[in-house]
């Protein structure tokens, strides 16, 4: 389908928008929606100052605190809420220090340490020079400095455009999953399937964790903070996910977004029939939709979070394998009796004794000589052809394969027993004796 570059409407015009990559470290990303529209767009229009004056010149984190203090203007309040917002954008302000936000890390002794931090911690007004002065909270920088690791880089540009603040947290997951991402789950594996690259799914008590919509007590009073919202699947696409999609589609079709998404309900579960999971579909300009490049409508074919897919068995050494074997720390003469009982499935006496005496023989300078004999007997038995065969063929795997050739990866190996040529007589004899 050809796209055709189109001017962005006008209702999303909001002053002046600087296209380029910011970073958030993904404590911040994972947090809960607990900013509004406004306040967000504050905070990615300081994470753009925080970029220009400390990280694009390689600067840590500020020791002096008023290092910290970033100044703005009424004409940066236009930017951020619109020109004939600023009343608005400037109630937003005052209102960040009362904010604070959940983040986690471990400590130097590998702790976890949970805990709440503002991003804004000072704010003044200049009435000579009209200037707003915010302090950053020293807590909140090493969020934004020197990330080098666990982090989203999403477009400021973008960011600042967005209408609403379930938008806002869309479009932060999907840069945040936008790569060369692939959700990873042993259940589905076992299916032969995988998830799709750019899939996310989302289980529903973290969707809602995570845009805020579950009842909020305090843990002290037990006092409702804030009441539940969308409390049904349907509530949730409506006033959620329908929005963030169309905006951000939109957006992508006027070449001021990178990613755009589409959404299916995961599978249902419980007596009601609630819907447990949501997949996020996850587009850009180098992964772009196939086929249709819109959103999905009713009539088009129905999306598929996974794909088949063979997963790398990774590549293992044949002394490690010996290492993670059953029998590895059990004693030489319990690894011996295994060895006899394993080559008396397959050989006459007479060979049971050879191979016993030459694989002793081994053992005496040869570390693991037991082991490794179980773990190419077993390797042999788990093949399916091996198990399918006659007696004779289980019995050339063993000695003309397992014992003589596969041993070789241990550097050593074992001959097959030298043939006997037997005279009716002697073969006679030998019968009665074993009667």
């Amino acid at each position: 389908m050809t796209k055709e570059k189109k001017q962005i409407p006008k209702n999303l015009v909001i002053g002046k928008v600087n296209h380029e990559p910011v970073r958030w470290s993904n404590s911040i990303v994972d947090t809960p929606v607990v900013y509004g529209l406004i306040e967000r767009r504050t905070l990615y229009f300081i994470t753009g100052e925080v970029k220009h004056k400390y990280v694009e010149k390689n600067l840590g984190v500020p020791d002096n605190w008023k290092d910290l203090y970033f100044h703005l203007t009424d004409e940066d309040l236009g930017v951020i809420g619109g020109e004939k917002n600023v009343p608005r954008t400037y109630e937003a302000l005052c209102k960040l220090g009362q904010k604070f936000l959940p983040v986690s890390f471990r400590n130097e002794k590998g702790e976890l340490v949970i805990g709440k931090v503002h991003w804004i911690d000072t704010f003044f007004y200049n009435e000579v020079t009209k200037m707003y002065d915010v302090r950053v909270s020293p807590e909140i920088m090493p969020y934004l400095i020197d990330i080098s690791q666990s982090f989203t880089t999403f477009d400021l540009g973008t960011a600042m455009l967005l209408r609403s603040k379930y938008t806002q947290k869309m479009y932060e997951l999907c840069s945040q999953f936008s790569g060369d991402f692939r959700y990873v789950d042993s259940d589905v594996e076992q299916t032969d399937n995988v998830y799709k690259k750019r899939v996310l799914p989302i289980a529903m008590d973290k969707f809602r964790r995570i845009f805020n919509l579950d009842e909020v007590r305090d843990a002290r009073t037990n006092r409702v903070i804030t009441p539940a919202t969308y409390v049904n699947f349907k509530n949730m696409r409506t006033n959620i996910l329908d929005v963030a999609q169309s905006e951000l589609y939109n957006l992508y079709l006027c070449h001021h977004s990178n990613v755009w998404f589409d959404y299916q309900p995961g599978p249902k579960k419980g007596r009601g029939g609630k819907v447990s999971s949501v997949y996020i579909f996850i587009y850009t300009r180098d992964f772009p939709k196939n086929g249709l490049d819109r959103p999905w409508q009713d009539g088009d074919e129905p999306l598929s979070p996974f794909e088949k897919f063979a997963l790398p068995i990774p590549k293992v050494s044949p002394q490690q394998r010996i290492r993670e074997n059953l029998w590895y720390d059990l004693p030489d003469d319990t690894q011996e009796r295994a060895v006899e009982a394993l080559l008396s499935h397959y050989m006459t006496a007479d060979e049971l004794k050879y191979y016993m005496r030459q694989i002793t023989a081994v053992a005496r300078n040869h570390k693991d000589s037991w082991v490794q004999v179980i773990q190419v007997i077993k390797d042999k038995e788990r093949q399916p052809k091996f198990q399918e065969g006659t007696a004779a063929f289980k019995h050339k795997c063993i000695t003309e394969f397992a014992l003589k050739k596969n041993l070789q990866v241990f550097g050593w190996s074992l001959e097959p027993m030298p043939k006997v040529r037997r005279t009716k007589k002697t073969t006679l004899e030998q019968d009665l004796f074993r009667e």
